[in-house]
């Protein structure tokens, strides 16, 4: 009514006639349909509170809200900042590696609760009375024994060895001509309930904790002098067997300052100057063509020795008494 007034009052201006006109034709319109327009409004404004109470229950809440952890989560709930994307992919390698770690974890659990260590242990106990009595290696190759030498003398150990959560037989027959000298890494396989042949090599072998055996060769007939030629040789887990690196020999000079061929000493590949350079041989054949100083060889060499400890086998002697006790 007020707004009413006030128009009637501004008639009295210079356009007063004409804004007397339209307040009498409000004023009739507002008797007439006044109630109406009022529940009008009244109607329109409970809509909107109904709209906004609906919609205020699916909208995130903007304050901060503790997590079930009790720590303060984003004010961006249920929105990935930058920070946060960046911290997902900071954590996922962490839980990947948690997972594998877990997972080697049970598989290595399992492996050893599923291997049939009775069947395993009678195995290698019938491998060692075939030699200790038969004297007939399991592939069916004659031992070299004389028929008077002391079998008793050769060694085994029940070890494991390649570090694959079972045990190994590990045989050193030395009791024989150098020809005839042998050690042996047998492995079981638990599918077949059979020991199979893993490695074998001249007996003069260093074992390393970390996969790596190195083989000393039976004659050192070359020009190597002081240095004793080897073979590395290293664990291969997929065919669980040892796989050659890596043969090393040496030419030193103050043995002799040509080859058997009358070639001289490789001096420009002596870059040390220590009269010594080395040969290393990785595909199995033996040449030496490609002459190395010392610093190149010790790489090679602690490429795959490196901080390595050697391991001590427990060998005992090949008696009855301890083929049947091992358990």
């Amino acid at each position: 009514m007020y707004i009413f007034v006030k128009g009637y009052n501004l008639a009295k201006d210079r356009n007063g006639r004409l804004i007397n006109i339209i307040v009498r034709t409000l004023r009739k319109y507002i008797h007439k349909y006044g109630i109406l327009f009022l529940l009008l409004c009244l109607f329109s404004t409970m809509t909107a509170c109904e709209s906004k109470d609906i919609l205020g229950d699916d909208e995130p809440e903007v304050s901060q809200n503790a997590t079930e952890d009790g720590t303060m989560g984003s004010s961006n709930d249920g929105v990935n900042t930058e920070a946060d994307k960046g911290a997902e992919q900071s954590t996922a390698p962490n839980e990947l590696e948690d997972t594998v770690s877990g997972q080697d974890g049970e598989e290595t659990q399992m492996n050893e609760a599923d291997i049939d260590r009775e069947a395993m242990m009678n195995e290698y106990k019938s491998i060692l009375k075939g030699i200790y009595d038969n004297h007939i290696f399991p592939d069916g190759q004659a031992c070299d024994w004389d028929g008077r030498s002391d079998v008793t003398q050769n060694q085994f150990a029940v070890y494991d060895i390649d570090q694959d959560t079972q045990d190994e037989l590990i045989l050193a027959y030395t009791n024989s001509s150098m020809a005839g000298m042998i050690e042996l890494i047998y492995d079981f396989d638990n599918d077949t309930k059979t020991a199979n042949e893993e490695f074998r090599e001249f007996p003069t072998l260093t074992y390393y904790d970390n996969g790596i055996i190195k083989a000393d060769w039976s004659h050192n007939q070359g020009l190597a002098g002081d240095f004793w030629p080897y073979t590395l040789y290293q664990y291969d887990k997929k065919s669980d067997s040892y796989v050659d690196v890596g043969m090393v020999d040496a030419w030193d000079r103050s043995l002799s300052a040509t080859d058997y061929n009358g070639d001289p000493f490789p001096a420009e590949s002596d870059t040390d100057g220590d009269g010594i350079v080395y040969y290393i041989m990785q595909d199995g054949e033996y040449k030496l063509d490609h002459p190395i100083d010392g610093a190149e060889y010790e790489q090679w060499r602690d490429f795959y020795i490196g901080n390595a400890k050697e391991v001590n086998i427990p060998f005992i002697n090949l008696t009855e008494e301890n083929i049947d006790n091992i358990q």
